[in-house]
């Protein structure tokens, strides 16, 4: 059976336009690519995960409204467009990416060694997902390069980045990579 690569969230709401879009998640795009590309390279099954709400989601009593159903902030962003042509989009309205999806289903069904997973933000929806991959048992490897998070007020993205990787790893059991796998003849 063949691994599974999960890109989490990698839309314009979070890169590129709208009240939640961050330069340091935009920044991540290239390295978030070239894992993808690598893995789906290994012969990766890729499922893009995507936040999308309905106006009037019970999540904007947390944060700003983002990424709504219908609007450009709920698209993947451009640069991982031609991906998409290979893999599954599933939409999600939750931090995880298990959340009234048929994740678990696509997951069962491939039955993968190991899943990779990529994406936006950390702290968020990366993290939630991959709680809910380590609770079933899944083996999680998060290459650190392809995994963002934002700044803003009482959101340092450098320590919230730090202290993210540390769970993932120290208590999710998740194994943190340093460098992003690249693609062979790549330079």
């Amino acid at each position: 059976m063949p691994d599974v690569t999960i890109v989490v969230d990698v839309l314009n709401g979070f890169c590129k336009q709208g009240n939640l879009a961050s330069p340091r998640c935009d920044a991540a795009i290239p390295a978030i690519k070239d894992v993808i590309e690598a893995r789906r390279d290994a012969g990766d099954q890729v499922i893009f995960l995507a936040d999308t709400h309905d106006p009037d989601d019970r999540e904007f009593e947390v944060f700003p409204e983002h990424c709504v159903r219908g609007t450009t902030e709920a698209e993947v962003v451009a640069e991982l467009q031609p991906l998409l042509k290979d893999a599954t989009l599933i939409r999600k309205r939750r931090y995880s990416g298990f959340f009234e999806t048929d994740l678990e289903d696509r997951l069962k069904a491939a039955h993968p060694g190991q899943v990779t997973v990529v994406g936006v933000c950390t702290d968020i929806c990366v993290m939630h997902t991959i709680a809910d991959l380590r609770n079933r048992d899944y083996r999680v490897v998060v290459p650190a390069g392809a995994v963002a998070t934002f700044d803003g007020p009482g959101h340092p993205g450098d320590e919230v980045q730090r202290w993210s990787l540390a769970h993932l790893t120290g208590v999710l059991g998740a194994t943190v990579t340093r460098a992003p796998p690249t693609r062979e003849g790549r330079s």
